[in-house]
């Protein structure tokens, strides 16, 4: 959890007391939180555009390479089947 500090007039660090939610000052985290904070901060963050283009034209790409393939394989298949 992380801690809540002011800056001294010496330069030094000073818990307030105070909940991180209230927190007036700084809030120290620990290595792990600071991890999990910008692993989300990561996760979250609005993609450019091209990565953006890359995920709505991928899918329609696989499927329409599945179904021009499906539909050759069934010609194929039909050919095969008629004699």
């Amino acid at each position: 959890m992380g801690l809540c500090v002011a800056i001294a007039d010496n330069g030094t660090l000073v818990p307030t007391g105070q909940p991180v939610t209230e927190c007036t000052g700084y809030v120290l985290l620990s290595g792990a939180e600071a991890n999990t904070l910008t692993l989300f901060a990561q996760a979250f963050e609005v993609p450019n555009k091209e990565v953006l283009a890359t995920w709505a034209v991928g899918p329609f790409m696989l499927i329409a390479g599945l179904y021009v393939a499906a539909r050759i394989a069934g010609t194929v298949a039909s050919f095969f089947h008629k004699a």
